[in-house]
């Protein structure tokens, strides 16, 4: 069953995560290891700084310690199972182009290689794949802690009376850490104010590129279990 942006969401995209309000306050631009989404400095590793180029080694990690990634709500959209690819929207499917990259780093500040990332998000309408595999996927940090995907800018729906701002959701799964279930933000998004869900340490900023595609960095700290 697809939902569009004209069918309201079901009750139980009110129902909290049990830690989503972890982390909030300004928070960072980065989640807990960059630049925060209104410019102010953490101490915490450093933004990754070419998110389109794999081969590209990230910058040093810093001494301080790193702050887990806040908790978001899971919706009810999620689906165990979806398909190894990094690739989640084809070359002619509508939508804005989107490349989206980062790391996943421990609260040591350490690089985390081999953890699952396990993404989810709606077409430019606003409707989720909920019968095949369409905008899901899942992949693994590479031995630098780096992940990137390709797919598009997600659109919204309408949760009640209102939409709700682009998201994409991501659950982190790693051996010997917590799980972390939570969702990422578009900067100057008009829906991301009054909306109940929005931590503003998820809030990334973003770019537009060559040919219109759409760049955003997010670091993710995971808690040890």
């Amino acid at each position: 069953m697809r939902r569009s942006a004209r069918s309201p969401v079901v009750g139980s995209m009110s129902t909290l995560h049990r830690r989503q309000f972890l982390g909030a306050g300004l928070g960072t631009l980065l989640a807990a290891c960059t630049r925060s989404a209104v410019g102010s400095p953490r101490d915490a590793i450093a933004a990754t700084p070419q998110i389109d180029d794999g081969d590209a080694a990230p910058p040093p990690i810093a001494t301080a310690g790193c702050e887990p990634t806040a908790d978001n709500i899971e919706g009810p959209f999620y689906k165990p199972g979806a398909p190894s690819r990094a690739v989640l929207a084809g070359d002619r499917e509508a939508g804005e182009r989107l490349v989206l990259a980062g790391r996943v780093a421990t609260t040591a500040c350490a690089v985390l290689a081999g953890a699952t990332l396990d993404l989810w998000h709606a077409d430019a309408r606003g409707a989720y794949d909920n019968d095949g595999w369409g905008h899901r996927g899942t992949l693994t940090s590479d031995a630098q802690g780096r992940w990137q995907v390709k797919t598009i800018v997600p659109g919204r729906y309408l949760n009640g009376r209102r939409y709700r701002p682009m998201h994409i959701h991501v659950k982190l799964r790693a051996r010997g850490y917590q799980e972390l279930t939570t969702q990422l933000y578009f900067d100057g998004d008009e829906y991301i104010a009054g909306d109940p869900f929005v931590v503003p340490s998820l809030i990334m900023a973003h770019t537009r590129g060559s040919g219109g595609v759409r760049k955003a960095s997010f670091d993710f700290v995971l808690a040890p279990a």
